[in-house]
C-alpha cells in the first residue's frame, strides 16, 4: 500500500513540474511575440 503512495505522490510531483514547464515556455513564447510586435511597430530602431 505504501509502495502505491509512492508511485502516485512521485507522479503529481512530475505532472505538476510539467505544468509549470509549460507554463514558463509558453511565458517565453509570449514575451519572444510581444518584442517582436513591438520592435517591428517602432520600425526596428532602438
Amino acid at each position: 500500500m505504501a509502495m502505491a503512495k509512492q508511485v502516485s505522490e512521485m507522479h503529481r510531483k512530475r505532472r505538476r513540474r510539467n505544468v509549470a514547464l509549460v507554463i514558463v515556455i509558453f511565458a517565453l513564447a509570449a514575451l519572444f511575440y510581444v518584442i517582436s510586435v513591438v520592435r517591428m511597430s517602432s520600425g526596428g530602431a532602438s
